[in-house]
């Protein structure tokens, strides 16, 4: 199973049966995982990032249960923000999923404003509009980073949690050796 798989499987069993997204060359691994478990998760499509964000902000609203959205890297990522923040005043469970580049394309401390393509320091634009806010760079410590995110988004006064998820680490096997 890779992490993409690994993380619908984690929504569904949780008990999420919609999520909210905006299609991207970098999310496309999640969903592919989505559209295997189709009869289990609907997936909405929107017609812009933030639709998505907000979309996931009003689910979670009036159900009760995480609302969850998907955008891939860069400007998508960046234009889901509002609802992140939205998520993050008004104490919704909300859960963003971006995509970014593989992480040997990630800039790192480099000083350079950017090697992958519309890669973007989503953590540090992030910190402060949400409960949790992390990058998955490596397989075997995902399942730890999806439940934490989970949980923080979930307990306690509820808000929005963003995890960054590199095209790698979708694609990378959860099992780790």
């Amino acid at each position: 199973m890779d992490c993409a798989e690994y993380l619908v499987d984690f929504l569904i069993k949780k008990g999420v049966t919609d999520v909210f997204g905006y299609a991207g060359g970098y999310i496309v691994p999640f969903m592919d995982a989505l559209y295997k478990r189709k009869n289990e998760i609907k997936i909405h499509v929107c017609y812009n990032e933030q639709g998505c964000a907000f979309s996931a902000v009003g689910y979670a609203r009036t159900s009760g249960k995480l609302g969850v959205y998907f955008t891939t890297s860069g400007p998508g990522a960046i234009n889901g923000l509002s609802g992140l923040a939205d998520a993050w005043f008004d104490s919704i469970p909300v859960m963003g999923i971006c995509g970014n580049v593989p992480t040997n394309e990630m800039k790192g401390f480099s000083g350079i404003r950017q090697t992958g393509f519309q890669e973007m320091d989503l953590v540090s634009m992030t910190r402060n509009i949400s409960k949790y806010s992390v990058t998955a760079n490596n397989a075997c410590s995902f399942s730890d980073i999806v439940s934490r995110a989970y949980n923080m988004a979930t307990l306690g006064r509820k808000g929005g949690v963003i995890i960054d998820f590199p095209l790698n680490i979708q694609q990378a096997d959860i099992t780790c050796r």
